[in-house]
């Protein structure tokens, strides 16, 4: 199945948990491990003490060393014990009294150990450590111990093997890996349980994801039934979509305005070709005609202008030369390119302002030479239009005011988008193919600044183009 292959999320996460029980077990096993092996090696030390403490009891209760050999048999059944419990009873002069091993065959001499005197208590500082072998070690206590009748003492010599110490902590380690391995099974499939169940969610938000098409892009994630954690992946989601499908509708709108405006100048062209052919012609009809068809390829001209233009700048292809330049000189030397067109409509300019903008001196005319244009087209005779700079310590502001009929507030929105145009009467498609703005704002939008428009109706209508202080 895809869910246990281990790219799959949910398996990682199986994993993980696995690897945090075998952690944590480890961890536990080993401090109980340790734990078990210091108490087992205190109750040896216990039990080596209380031995010392019997012996000395019984010692206290016989007579002389004659008797320790004698009676061996009570001495013996005293020493038994345990596996691994070794009691050796020697006299003042070395002669072994009695020897019980318990089992310990191959023991080899015992060593010679600081003794416990008889009047002093063994304590766990008396114990030593006797390794005998390689892998093999004892706890060892040695005191002295006094006859009943006599001042006479013996030797007590107790040892304890580790052999079933180890032999118990080594089952306990087999017991603590077994659990181990056992509970990072179980970990692993209980995790992968939980978190299949807990990313139900998130398969629910990948299927909702893929019912999503181009014919579809209304659609939206369901983030009320997201968990928590994915609510801001889920909106920041929704939110392209949004994006997605706004400029997806642009696009169609865009196609269908260029097909639109592309559509009129080629048919005007076929059918005055056609008309034209119908019959014999005139010198002088034939150069209406060329003169006609001329002016239709010039707006065939400037409209693929403007659309590689601002092909170039969608493209950053554009490089930008910026300079400081004099906004009032700049804003002068275009009313007078402008002044020969303005006085055949019969309107006036009036620059006002001082200050410097920090742009591309060709882009910078280009953007304010559409305004002015668009300004002149619907400006009424006899009325003047206001090229002004505002200097602030954050911005540039070049505006361009003119009074007329006004925009309808329902069209602002949308003022600035490619071909798109107010209203057939004012659109004066044979001289303006609806792109104008569009450049501005590319423009504007190239320069880190923005460019925004007031209107009102059968008043004033401002654009205004904000050029950053420091440029972006």
């Amino acid at each position: 199945m895809k869910f246990f292959h281990p790219t799959t999320l949910t398996a990682r996460l199986a994993l993980l948990f696995a690897a945090a029980a075998i952690l944590t077990f480890a961890a536990m096993g080993g401090y109980l491990y340790r734990s078990l092996g210091l108490q087992l090696e205190l109750r040896d030390d216990h039990q080596l003490i209380g031995r010392i403490e019997q012996f000395r009891r019984i010692l206290a209760e016989t007579p002389t060393v004659q008797a320790v050999k004698a009676d061996q048999h009570r001495f013996i059944d005293a020493a038994t014990g345990p596996g691994g419990l070794v009691v050796i009873l020697r006299s003042a002069d070395g002669q072994i009294l009695m020897r019980n091993q318990n089992g310990v065959s191959d023991l080899p001499e015992i060593p010679i150990i600081p003794i416990v005197p008889a009047d002093k208590t063994p304590d766990a500082g008396s114990l030593r450590v006797w390794s005998f072998a390689p892998d093999r070690s004892a706890r060892i206590l040695s005191a002295w111990g006094t006859l009943g009748n006599s001042s006479e003492q013996v030797q007590i010599i107790v040892a304890r093997t580790a052999s079933d110490r180890m032999a118990i902590l080594a089952e306990y380690r087999r017991e603590v890996l077994g659990a181990m391995l056992t509970g990072a099974i179980l970990a692993a499939l209980l995790g992968y349980l939980v978190v299949r169940h807990a990313l139900r969610p998130v398969r629910a938000i990948a299927r909702q994801a893929l019912s999503i098409t181009a014919q579809r892009l209304e659609k939206r994630l369901d983030a009320h039934s997201a968990p928590g954690e994915l609510q801001a992946l889920v909106q920041s989601f929704n939110a392209v979509l949004d994006r997605l499908q706004d400029s997806f509708q642009r696009l169609s709108q865009f196609s269908a305005d260029l097909a639109h405006d592309l559509r009129t100048p080629l048919y005007n062209l076929t059918i005055q070709t056609q008309v034209a052919l119908s019959q014999q012609r005139s010198d002088e009809e034939y150069q209406a005609l060329l003169s006609s068809s001329l002016e239709e390829y010039d707006r065939l001209v400037r409209m693929v202008e403007s659309m590689l233009f601002l092909a170039r700048i969608d493209n950053a292809q554009i490089a930008l030369s910026r300079e400081r330049l004099n906004a009032s000189s700049e804003l002068q030397r275009i009313a007078e390119y402008f002044e020969g067109i303005a006085e055949e409509a019969g309107v006036r300019f009036a620059v006002q302002g001082d200050g410097t903008v920090a742009a591309d001196a060709a882009l910078f005319r280009r953007s304010v030479n559409n305004l002015v244009a668009n300004a002149i087209r619907y400006t009424a005779p006899g009325a003047a239009i206001h090229l002004r700079t505002e200097q602030s310590a954050d911005a540039t502001i070049i505006s361009v005011t003119n009074p007329g009929v006004g925009i309808d507030a329902q069209h602002l929105p949308r003022i600035f988008d490619r071909f798109y145009r107010v209203d057939q009467a004012r659109s004066q498609s044979a001289t303006s193919a609806g792109l104008g703005l569009a450049i501005v704002q590319s423009i504007m939008k190239l320069h880190g600044g923005r460019v925004d428009v007031e209107s009102i109706p059968d008043g004033e209508t401002t654009f205004r183009m904000v050029f950053p202080a420091r440029p972006v």
